[in-house]
C-alpha cells in the first residue's frame, strides 16, 4: 500500500484514470501520470495531533555532550543516557527504537565496565 486509504479515491480522481482500471491495463503514459502526481502531490499542513498522540518529541539531552562511543556524559563521569532521554527525532518506522536499543546496549555494555566506588566517604 503505497497511499494512505483515505487518499486513493483523491489521488486517482487526480490522475483521471477510471477508478475500474484494472493495473495490467494501466498504459505506459498513465504510470508516467501516476509517477509525476506523486513526485507533485503537496500537501498543507493545518493542524496537529494532541501531545499524547505523539510519535516522537523533541528535545533531550544534546549528543554533542555525549561520548558516542560509550554513551557517558563528557560533563559528569560515570552518568550514561540512551534511548529517548537523547536529543534524537527519528523518521518513523522504527529508527526511534532502533535508536533506544541500540544507545541502551552501548550505554549498558560501558556503565558494567565501569570501575564504581560505592563506598561512603
Amino acid at each position: 500500500e503505497f497511499l494512505p486509504e483515505k487518499m486513493i479515491s483523491f489521488f486517482i480522481t487526480k490522475t483521471q484514470i477510471p477508478e475500474d482500471t484494472k493495473i495490467a491495463n494501466i498504459t505506459k503514459e498513465q504510470r508516467e501520470t501516476i509517477v509525476r502526481n506523486l513526485k507533485n502531490l503537496t500537501f498543507t499542513i493545518t493542524g496537529t495531533r494532541s501531545f499524547d498522540e505523539a510519535i516522537v518529541t523533541s528535545g533531550g539531552v544534546e549528543l554533542s555532550h555525549i561520548d558516542p562511543r560509550t554513551m557517558e556524559s563528557k560533563k559528569i563521569k560515570n552518568l550514561y543516557f540512551a534511548g529517548e532521554v537523547l536529543n534524537i527525532d527519528g523518521d518513523t518506522g522504527g529508527y526511534n527504537l532502533q535508536a533506544a536499543f541500540s544507545t541502551g546496549y552501548v550505554a549498558g555494555e560501558n556503565a558494567a565496565k565501569e570501575p564504581h566506588n560505592n563506598e561512603e566517604n
